[in-house]
């Protein structure tokens, strides 16, 4: 008996366990084994090389600054955006006027494919005709245009600075989570106790929203350290390596500057190891109780209370002036708050939609006005012509039809291969289903640029380049953690007297989840395969490294867009029709899936 359900949930893991195996194990294995290797321009091993390629990259001139690019680029856009992302997340779940609209708002930089994103901000980072520089000439801040992007002087900061207004969405998201998921009744019994609103926050909010915030903090520093398409879109056509981490100078030192894998594959091993650590961290906080197993969440804790007492200290002037201070909130508040909090949802909806507006005003210029001196910000004469002629300046039904084709095959097979197991991990208890299901987690922590030496050698190896068979496996590997997750969270909420009567009416477990338990989790459903398809529709590293080829119209989307910017003179102007075109289904998608996908970001690490 022991055996057959042993063999029975082997049969529902299996095809998960030989999709993870087959596209990140054996990947990783190759990465380590090349980094042992003599390797020539063209990837071919010329014996064993030892740690020679390791000597080879810690002698290399540019490590130290670019280890230092990498540590002041997680400190800052992670530290900023956790932040920023506190404050926000407080603000969204209040209840105010136009509240939605401006959820909406912070879902476009989320949901929009982060190359389109890039080209944008690219565009409004131009020295002589940005829409920045003009912005800021016009506001007397600086005399003469900068080169934001272009002057080693300001090009990383721009990027920290765009890395931060692209986290801050995906972050605070997490929070505002965790926020929803804490009781109205706890505030209202701090308030029946005299509890102010600082005294609530520090008292309730935070100790509350620490399993939450520990998890936003290793998620967020785990897409920040993976994060690739920003700095390469902004600055990576730059010569040197002024604005690199290691993971953008670990791609030019395998494909572009040095076409070295065996050097680049040593420095994808230490950034594996350094998530590695990061995947400890996360593992530690997802299982069992974070106060007493996280040395994160203790550390937190210690903090905040620290903090919370002397801004305690600080604030406290006197019983008469904090009674006359709350007597003014109490009178002057509920007078304001109609205002100010619709206004203050404005700013922010207005600020992170900013660059997409730019983007729909610039679609309508022609490319004159488009490199005008000084920037104009709308259309002097508005070309609604771009919109047709986009058709025939850039290949854009080709773009479209393989991303499609890749979207929709990648999101069918993670389905029919996640949902079973998902199922089956939610419903029973088996051998090995522990080590299943953090060996999903891991993956959902490594990222393709991650492993990119390996997985280009895999592919290479398979006959796999161009080719929609292997592109296709690999976007089902690397997207099959999310959807067994959500969906196992799914899985696992459903009451088990109904499954239990269909077992009476003599259904199977096919036939059970089938037609019992999919239409019940059908939310749930509908978010993961939505999710997929945007994820794997903005996928841009697998495409640039193994889907690329343009003479056999074997490119995607976000590459055929990446591959026009830094030209000598970028056609915007088709680059952004072609970029609403793509962004504005996705985000109306992401928007039908907002309330869900919350939810399903958290269900796996904060339950």
């Amino acid at each position: 008996m022991m055996r057959h359900h042993a063999w029975r949930s082997l049969a529902w893991i299996s095809p998960s366990m030989l999709l993870i195996i087959a596209v990140i194990t054996l990947p990783a294995v190759q990465m380590v084994w090349t980094s042992l290797q003599l390797t020539d321009e063209t990837g071919v091993s010329h014996g064993f090389a030892g740690l020679d390629n390791y000597h080879r990259l810690f002698a290399e001139p540019a490590l130290a600054n670019v280890l230092s690019n990498t540590v002041v680029w997680l400190l800052l856009v992670v530290g900023v955006s956790i932040v920023v992302a506190l404050a926000l997340a407080q603000f969204l779940n209040k209840r105010f006027f136009g509240r939605r609209l401006v959820r909406w708002a912070l879902i476009v930089p989320w949901a929009a494919s982060l190359v389109m994103t890039s080209t944008v901000w690219r565009y409004m980072l131009e020295g002589g005709n940005g829409i920045i520089n003009r912005f800021l000439m016009d506001l007397g801040v600086i005399s003469a245009p900068i080169g934001w992007y272009q002057d080693p002087r300001y090009a990383f900061w721009s990027v920290i600075g765009v890395g931060i207004v692209v986290t801050i969405p995906f972050t605070t998201y997490v929070l505002l989570a965790g926020l929803q998921a804490i009781d109205p009744q706890m505030y209202e019994a701090g308030k029946m106790d005299g509890a102010g609103p600082w005294k609530a926050y520090r008292y309730i909010t935070l100790p509350l929203l620490r399993p939450a915030l520990v998890i936003a903090t290793i998620l967020v520093t785990i897409y920040v350290f993976n994060s690739f398409p920003v700095i390469w879109v902004i600055t990576g056509s730059n010569p040197g390596n002024f604005s690199d981490t290691t993971i953008t100078w670990a791609y030019k030192i395998a494909f572009q500057e040095q076409l070295n894998t065996g050097e680049g594959a040593a420095l994808s091993v230490l950034n594996v190891l350094i998530l590695i650590v990061v995947i400890m961290l996360y593992l530690r906080a997802v299982n069992g109780d974070r106060e007493r197993q996280s040395w994160l969440g203790r550390t937190w804790a210690v903090l905040t209370d620290r903090l919370s007492e002397r801004w305690g200290r600080k604030s406290v002037a006197g019983p008469v002036s904090v009674v006359a201070s709350d007597r003014v909130r109490r009178r002057v508040w509920p007078r304001l708050r109609p205002v100010v909090l619709p206004l203050a949802g404005l700013l922010v909806a207005a600020f992170f939609l900013a660059p997409y507006a730019v983007m729909f005003l610039s679609s309508f210029k022609d490319g004159t006005e488009l490199y005008a001196v000084p920037a104009t910000y709308l259309p002097q004469n508005w070309e609604w012509s771009n919109w047709v002629d986009v058709w025939e300046v850039l290949p854009l039904t080709m773009l479209l039809r393989n991303s499609l084709i890749i979207a929709v095959a990648s999101t069918a097979l993670v389905l029919l291969i996640a949902v079973p197991a998902a199922y089956y991990t939610a419903r029973n208890r088996f051998t090995g289903r522990t080590t299943f299901m953090n060996l999903v987690l891991i993956t959902q922590v490594l990222a393709p640029v991650a492993l990119v030496v390996g997985l280009f050698q895999e592919v290479v190896y398979v006959d796999g380049v161009n080719q929609y068979w292997a592109i296709v496996v690999v976007n089902a590997a690397f997207n099959l953690a999310f959807v067994t997750w959500i969906m196992n969270g799914q899985f696992a909420g459903v009451d088990r007297a109904i499954e239990e009567a269909a077992m009476l009416e003599g259904l199977g477990p096919v036939r059970r989840m089938l037609r019992i338990m999919l239409p019940v989790v059908r939310p749930g459903l509908v978010t993961a395969l939505v999710f997929t398809f945007i994820q794997v529709w903005n996928e841009f590293v697998i495409s640039l490294t193994v889907f690329n080829d343009p003479t056999n119209d074997r490119v995607t989307l976000p590459v055929g867009i990446q591959q026009l910017v830094g030209l000598n003179q970028t056609n915007y102007q088709y680059l952004f029709v072609a970029s609403l075109i793509a962004t504005v289904p996705v985000v109306m998608l992401f928007i039908a899936i907002e309330r869900h996908l919350v939810g399903g970001l958290t269900a796996g690490s904060v339950k």
